[in-house]
């Protein structure tokens, strides 16, 4: 079957004729219509974040069909498996029914990236008139995690981000009713001046580093925090006099039960379906993973997917 697979650290996917999986219990064998590009997947191959065996085939999250039929997302295929080949080989667990009507652009988007917003903007318990800044709102995470803010009651919702143009958009679309542009030399004065008197009560970061810092020190006492990715740094330095009265809390939706994801995501569809939401996508096909794989390593500013069915 054809595959996109890497063979070694810090090299990109081609595609290549693999063998076809061998069945194994516990699973479902799952004919891969569409799979999605993740960081993680890119920080794998770099070496940085749970280093595969070699040769690896990319990817684990996507949308196919059962061979009943049936249409299904799945966001852990077997490590062996991968996504972006033809057939996959996923837990009974992680595969979850999708309508037949769904777009599965945005059911993949709304997967990993939905349930890593929906999980700790739900955490921070939101209350009605809170000031809600997301960080990163750009990229897939971000634009999910304004709609959620939205939908959880958020009053004031502030994106920040360094393309100003995309940030504009979404202000012109509703997601959000102010637009920080970040990596201007100085993000804490820049932050600021959108904080309010009190400071942000949520900050949904997927960043870290500076750009967090800079959030923490402008946030509200009582701030619930929420770190969930490291786009911008591993590492960020706060006084105890900045931390005392604040939560800061590092989310990992990751060691959640089966069951609480699949229950965020169907709880994810059905928010998306209500509320008519959108989030940014770009498509490539299967042979042309490299460009794709070249986008995610700088800023898409969208969920990017895969087609992997050459007639799905």
């Amino acid at each position: 079957m054809r595959a996109a697979r890497v063979d070694a650290l810090n090299t990109v996917p081609y595609v290549t004729d693999v063998p076809f999986h061998e069945d194994v219990a516990g699973t479902h064998r799952i004919k891969v219509l569409y799979a999605g590009l993740q960081p993680t997947d890119v920080l794998r191959v770099r070496g940085i974040y749970k280093n595969p065996p070699f040769p690896h085939i990319v990817g684990g999250e996507g949308v196919g069909l059962l061979p009943s039929g049936q249409r299904v997302y799945f966001g852990h295929s077997l490590p062996s498996s991968g996504a972006f080949c033809e057939e996959t080989i996923v837990p009974v667990e992680e595969v979850w029914p999708i309508p037949d009507t769904a777009d599965a652009g945005q059911v993949i988007a709304l997967g990993l990236a939905g349930i890593g917003a929906l999980i700790p903007l739900e955490e921070a318990h939101i209350k009605p008139g809170d000031r809600v800044l997301i960080l990163g709102a750009t990229g897939p995470v971000g634009q999910i995690g304004c709609m959620v803010a939205r939908r959880l009651g958020a009053g004031t919702i502030v994106g920040g981000a360094r393309d100003v143009a995309r940030l504009e958009a979404m202000r012109a679309k509703g997601l959000i009713d102010e637009v920080v542009q970040l990596g201007q030399g100085d993000d804490e004065a820049a932050l600021k001046a959108h904080a309010g008197e009190a400071g942000y009560n949520v900050v949904l970061d997927p960043l870290f580093g500076p750009p967090a810092e800079a959030a923490f020190r402008v946030s509200a006492e009582g701030v619930r925090f929420m770190s969930i990715g490291t786009r911008a740094a591993r590492t960020m330095t706060l006084t105890l006099h900045e931390l005392r009265r604040r939560s800061h809390i590092g989310v990992d939706t990751g060691i959640r039960s089966p069951e609480e994801r699949q229950a965020a995501f169907d709880r994810l569809l059905a928010y998306a379906a209500e509320g008519g939401w959108h989030i940014d996508t770009l498509e490539f096909g299967l042979e042309d993973v490299p460009a794709a794989w070249e986008a995610q390593n700088g800023s898409p500013g969208a969920k990017i997917i895969i087609k992997v069915a050459q007639n799905g």
